[in-house]
């Protein structure tokens, strides 16, 4: 593994969209367009029954604010045309801060980002192919100013000669934040795990894989290590939660993130939610255990907590953003 870092005045900056508790019912949130009950129509019937999202009940302490998190695969063969729409839409919402994205490597992204500094958002990406371009990240400067940005290589990638699905070298990018309007410092890890690694019960028998689980290792470790008051992390993961929610392979997500990581899929479920790409939920927004908000020693800890989540819909990707709002706590 290797490491590099720029202060975040050095890097190429263009655009990211700005715990687990009792749920009840609540309404399927903001300007999506896509009711509750789309998701069977959309997907053939894959997924859970159509049903309600679910929105957390408050915790004990004062709430004093609400981030919107997205993480979203751009898809990086898309037309200009039909990328410059996907970032319409997103950025057309009142609800999404910060957005990490993966496959942001096409022209068509490194052109239209700058576009949306007028819709009020700034992104962070790499400025040559000579590290993590793939990666990048968008947040309102009016709710979270960029403090530093670290990124490492996770693993080297694997040729054509290697594996008959050759994937590039993997990074995880650690952007650090404060929120503007309560001081809390907020840290993201965005990253992209390789493709061709499942079976459905467990993982191939191929280098994707043993690349894979050497990727979520290290992810493991850092989630109890970042920095931060809230620590969230966005990435398509390329492996399906309920797959491995019911499988837990060894080296697999559940097992390597179990005390370090929750999704909001373990924190608020799948009821009404679409997958997020094709029948599966392969891109997942998480929150560092260690800065959840929880009921240990007799008090109430930690600062965050997954609020509502939800797939959005009616995106030219081949993969769908989920959001989650997550509500911040002071004491």
């Amino acid at each position: 593994m290797s490491r590099v870092r720029r202060a975040c005045v050095a890097t190429v900056l263009v655009v990211v969209l700005s715990g687990c508790s009792a749920l009840t019912p609540g309404p399927p949130g903001a300007r999506d367009g896509t009711s509750a009950t789309s998701g069977a129509a959309a997907t053939g019937g894959f997924g859970p029954a159509p049903g309600e999202l679910r929105t957390a009940r408050v915790l004990p302490g004062r709430v004093v604010a609400t981030l919107g998190v997205v993480s979203f695969n751009a898809y990086r063969h898309l037309p200009r045309a039909r990328a410059r729409a996907d970032w319409q839409r997103l950025t057309a919402r009142d609800d999404v801060d910060l957005v990490g994205w993966q496959e942001a490597k096409s022209p068509a992204f490194r052109a239209l980002a700058p576009r949306y500094r007028a819709r009020g958002f700034e992104t962070w990406r790499w400025p040559d192919p000579d590290g993590p371009i793939s990666l990048a990240f968008s947040w309102r400067p009016a709710v979270l100013t960029l403090l530093d940005v670290d990124v490492e290589k996770v693993h080297r990638g694997g040729y054509p000669r290697e594996t008959d699905d050759p994937f590039p070298a993997r990074w995880v990018v650690t952007a650090q934040f404060r929120h503007r309007g309560t001081g809390l410092a907020v840290t993201l890890l965005n990253t992209h795990v390789n493709q061709g690694i499942e079976t459905g019960d467990g993982f191939a028998d191929n280098l994707n894989a043993r690349f894979a689980r050497r990727h979520l290792a290290r992810l493991a470790a850092l989630w109890p290590t970042a920095p931060g008051d809230v620590v969230v992390g966005t990435g398509d993961y390329n492996f399906d939660h309920v797959d491995d929610r019911d499988a837990r392979p060894v080296g697999g997500i559940a097992r390597r993130f179990a005390g370090r990581a929750t999704s909001s899929y373990d924190a608020l479920g799948l009821e009404g939610l679409l997958p997020t790409r094709r029948t599966r939920w392969i891109d997942y927004v998480w929150l560092a255990d260690r800065t959840l908000r929880r009921r240990a020693g007799g008090r109430w800890t930690g600062t965050a907590q997954f609020a509502r989540h939800r797939v959005l819909s009616g995106y030219a990707s081949d993969h769908r953003p989920v959001l989650a709002r997550v509500r911040l706590y002071a004491d």
